[in-house]
């Protein structure tokens, strides 16, 4: 049985509603609204499974467009039972995604989902999610989620078609020696390698910066565009892209970065993986291309960035540390104040992952 996680990575807070995202129980959704005609063109009961009292009053997360209609909306359920699938799964507690369907695109809410569910899973103590899915042909949900982790390991028959089940694990299960650091941490997101081969830096990222990045951090203050009803699209995404002037060109795929949020709390407060860096860039269109809604920057600001040699470092976002690690603290370990990539020691690294109490199981050591 996996515990509850303690502290602020995976409080309520992290679960806090984003930009336009509303939390309703079921029941106070529009059953005749155009989003469910997919729901009733392909499962037979939907009505009946709609209007259930138990689905009624459960709580879902929902995006409603500017013409009122549902955009966006995610469903969960915990359930404690076999599934009765080919091959059959079987008994456990897992987190099931009953409805999980994004009408509205451009704003990175499908990633947004994911985050929620498997935040709720650990708060829960699950450690296995699932969610239902008859597959089409460049299907942008299954492309989506294999991007973290849900693999297709059965069929139920139905009447029409067979439905795949999708399960997704996020505890490391110390088999991992062949896969690569980077596809640890999409495999088993929010889990990440940290052993003593994978490399580990510090970056620093301004306040204003950080605030728009990592929009779930308990620092953030709401901003105007939270009451404005606008996603700020780059804090949605789990996959989000740093932009610097740094020379260093030591980081590469797989390695662990911890951004250090630099002159009002000076702290460390997260924790990536980086996907791929691209480095000495002046074409701001191919900047664009490789980070489109996963930055902080505009794209006339990129224009700007590329007058000088830029690198590009896309990463994962694991996970927050759980206690802050103040220039107090680094200070006393050798660490001054990062005005660049820094890359640090495994024993630094680990008095920051201790001292920060990233929770072991979060991590392959």
């Amino acid at each position: 049985m996996v515990s509850k996680i303690r502290g602020p990575s995976f409080s309520e807070r992290s679960l806090a509603l984003l930009g336009p995202l509303r939390k309703e129980l079921v029941k106070s959704l529009d059953f005749d609204d155009p989003f469910f005609t997919y729901f009733k063109e392909k499962y037979p009961d939907f009505k009946k499974w709609f209007y259930n009292d138990k689905v009624q009053n459960r709580e879902c997360w929902v995006h409603y467009e500017k013409d009122n209609e549902i955009g966006a909306l995610l469903i969960l359920k915990i359930e404690d039972e076999k599934i009765e699938s080919i091959p059959q799964l079987p008994k456990k507690k897992r987190l099931k995604i009953c409805t999980f369907k994004v009408k509205s695109v451009g704003n990175r809410i499908g990633e947004l989902f994911i985050k929620y569910a498997v935040k709720f899973a650990i708060n829960e103590g699950v450690s296995e999610i699932y969610l239902t899915h008859f597959t089409e042909e460049n299907d942008r949900l299954v492309e989506l989620i294999s991007e973290y982790g849900f693999r297709k390991v059965a069929t139920r028959k139905g009447e029409r078609d067979d439905e795949g089940i999708f399960v997704k694990e996020f505890f490391t299960t110390n088999k991992e020696d062949n896969l690569s650091p980077l596809e640890i941490a999409k495999r088993y997101y929010p889990c990440f390698d940290d052993r003593d081969h994978v490399k580990k830096f510090i970056i620093p990222i301004r306040p204003e910066f950080h605030d728009r990045l990592f929009t779930d951090h308990l620092s953030r203050q709401m901003k105007l565009q939270d009451f404005e009803n606008e996603f700020i699209v780059e804090g949605n995404t789990i996959k989000k892209a740093y932009l610097c002037h740094s020379n260093s060109r030591k980081i590469g795929c797989g390695d662990v970065i911890l951004f250090y949020r630099s002159h009002d709390s000076k702290t460390i407060t997260a924790v990536g993986v980086v996907e791929s860096v691209h480095f000495g860039l002046t074409d701001p269109e191919k900047i664009h291309e490789i980070v489109r809604k996963r930055t902080v920057y505009k794209k006339e600001e990129i224009r700007k960035l590329a007058e000088k040699e830029t690198t590009v470092i896309r990463f994962m976002h694991q996970i927050y540390l759980e206690k802050k690690i103040d220039m107090n603290y680094l200070n006393s370990i050798g660490i001054h104040a990062p005005m660049s990539i820094t890359e640090i020691n495994n024993e630094i690294y680990k008095k920051i992952k201790e001292h920060g109490d990233i929770d072991e199981r979060f991590t392959v050591n």
